[in-house]
């Protein structure tokens, strides 16, 4: 009997659609598909991939349906008949995102935690060096987040382009340039006081950083380049992002040099107290917020079919937010030369990048409902709710220096010096953490299934890592803050490190294995359903919920009593087939399945046929 033929329509899935006509993926690789997901593509549906990759749904369509028609389809003119680059690059988002954990779980966040565990056990913070902290926070810059962004720059930017990535052995070169820099600021800066040989190595490194960035520059600017594609609001915020990066890479290694020559501690934190605000703020809000916000409107709002972006009110907010970035930077730089005005206009630029990103994340409605979640999502809203709060804690910043701490706490040093470090540092810690890595970790979490093929509702719903990483993040935000009032605040500020380490090893270990293929074999006992076909026993339920919901009632019936419960029909059921439902439940296989064909058999017929999977 010849097949049902498959309806090629918005809801049809890519694997059942590569699976039954594998000559229609030569269209879906002129629109960036190019290796994603492996032989039969990412589980998402054709709309999912029109909206990620900003192509009209019926121009899809057509083209696919064309080829379909053809009695010899011709290969896509703008592609090779390989479809694509060479493998490596296919998956060269790997390779960057392993560094970036192993970066992270070292000298990153491993490396922050002890030196946090040394403040909380002395119960202060000159327990460490002002080396040791700021290798720390250079390996999380260029390591963590450097790395990830570079990453998933080199994956997702050419194929939402429509094109591939250019001059790819420079990518390559930038991957080791950037290790190299990052392992030898790690070592050398922390033993630069007692080695002269050591500072050497350290601003070495610091220029072979640089080296990177610009490569990284070079090569997505060349990529843009050979794109037919126009800019989009989303590229001004990236070009942004990536010119502060490359700005940022040259301030840390002069910064670096010059804090290397200081004669004497004075000398030295007067060099800091100057310029390293300065430069935090270009690699936070100028670096970071500009490529998260940019990333968001390209692949958030699509993805989740949130509210699209107004062309005029996004570029004007990208100018706003570049304005405010240069406010802060020359506020704190030229703060010493006359402290009101500068101070006036650091903060009238905090208020400014404040009133913008939350008219930015209120028009995108990122906390309104969406129609279908899935376990990123709840990463995406805590890293805005996160941003939020530190952005108000920079504007609380006056009233909470002059007017609640001389109250509360007016033999505190924070009242002697007119600064409190630890309210600034717990802002700044709210934004990096919560943040810019609760982004990455939920946005990692989305696209790696997306590239490796595996459906992600058969994954694990990452809460442990979650709760873990916000619970790190609350307990160092309030105990930092708390620390300006009582002493017995800081080991409860340096648990939070212990947590967030957890919550980061937790994540990787999923990632890696996620990367590197350790789910395939738990979703390869399952077998694929085409639409049309009869129930077999090898079914995922999930997937055949999804597809006839009607048949809920079905199974509830049958005595399949768990699907009552809506989470277990969005996880579990998704990697369980029916024959191993039924064998768990003591249910004859064959009489569970003659029922369920029955009932599927009086759906109407259009709704026997459709896919109603939208990814």
């Amino acid at each position: 009997m010849a097949p049902t033929p498959l309806p090629i329509d918005g809801l049809t899935m890519i694997p059942e659609l590569l699976r039954r006509y594998p000559q229609a993926r030569q269209v879906l690789d002129r629109y960036g598909l190019q290796g994603c997901g492996g032989p039969e593509g990412p589980v998402e549906s054709l709309a999912a991939f029109a909206r990620l990759h900003d192509v009209p749904l019926e121009r899809l369509l057509e083209e696919i349906r064309q080829v379909l028609s053809a009695p010899r389809p011709p290969l896509s003119p703008a592609l090779p008949a390989s479809s694509g680059p060479p493998r490596g690059v296919d998956a060269i988002y790997r390779p960057f995102f392993l560094a970036g954990i192993l970066v992270t779980l070292t000298a990153g966040a491993t490396w922050g935690a002890y030196l946090l565990l040394r403040i909380g056990w002395a119960g202060s913070f000159r327990a460490v060096g002002v080396h040791e902290i700021n290798a720390h926070g250079h390996a999380q810059i260029f390591g963590w987040v450097g790395l990830f962004v570079m990453g998933f720059a080199y994956q997702a930017f050419p194929r939402f382009k429509h094109t591939v990535l250019a001059y790819p052995a420079l990518a390559w070169a930038s991957l080791v340039l950037m290790l190299l820099g990052i392992v030898g600021r790690s070592v050398g800066e922390p033993l630069a006081e007692s080695r002269a040989a050591a500072g050497v190595l350290a601003v070495a490194s610091a220029w072979l950083e640089v080296l990177a960035v610009l490569l990284f520059v070079i090569v997505i600017g060349a990529t843009w380049r050979r794109a037919e594609r126009g800019l989009t609001c989303s590229d001004g915020y990236i070009l942004a992002a990536l010119l502060w990066f490359a700005i940022q890479a040259v301030y840390e290694a002069v910064y670096l040099q010059a804090l290397l020559q200081t004669q004497s501690r004075e000398e030295l934190l007067t060099l800091i107290a100057a310029w390293q605000g300065a430069l935090r703020d270009i690699q936070i809000h100028g670096f970071a917020l500009l490529m998260i916000l940019g990333v968001t409107q390209r692949v958030v709002l699509p993805a989740y079919e949130m509210a699209a972006p107004s062309r005029r009110g996004s570029l004007a907010a990208l100018a706003l937010l570049n304005l405010a970035v240069l406010g802060e930077v020359f506020g704190l730089i030229l703060l010493g030369e006359s402290r009101r005005f500068w101070a006036g206009v650091w903060y009238a630029s905090v208020l400014l990048l404040s009133a913008t990103v939350m008219t930015l994340v209120w028009h995108w409605g990122i906390f309104r409902p969406v129609r279908e979640a899935d376990r990123s999502l709840k990463f995406i809203r805590a890293a805005y709710a996160w941003l939020l709060l530190s952005l108000a804690m920079l504007v609380l910043l006056p009233g909470y220096q002059f007017g609640l701490l001389p109250k509360l706490a007016p033999e505190s040093l924070a009242v002697q010096i007119g600064f409190s470090h630890a309210y600034y540092g717990a802002a700044r810690h709210a934004v990096t953490v919560g943040f810019i890595s609760l982004m990455i970790l939920g946005m990692a979490a989305r696209v790696v299934p997306t590239l490796q093929g595996v459906d992600p509702r058969r994954l694990p719903r990452l809460w442990v890592p979650f709760v873990l990483l916000n619970a790190g993040c609350t307990l160092r935000v309030v105990g930092q803050t708390m620390t300006d009032f009582l002493p017995s605040a800081y080991p409860l500020m340096a648990a939070s490190g212990v947590l967030e380490v957890a919550a980061l090893a937790l994540w990787s270990g999923h990632l890696v294995r996620l990367m590197f293929g350790g789910w395939r074999s738990r979703t390869a006992e399952l077998l694929p359903y085409i639409p049309g076909t009869p129930i077999e026993e090898g079914h995922s339920v999930g997937e055949i919920l999804a597809r006839y919901p009607e048949l809920l009632e079905t199974f509830l019936a049958l005595g399949f009593r768990p699907l009552a419960q809506s989470w277990l029909r969005q996880t579990l059921a998704y990697r369980v087939s029916i024959g191993q439902a039924c064998r768990y439940l003591g249910l004859p296989t064959q009489k569970v399945l003659a029922a369920l064909n029955q009932a599927r058999e009086a759906l109407p017929p259009s709704m026997r046929s459709l896919p109603v999977l939208t990814s």
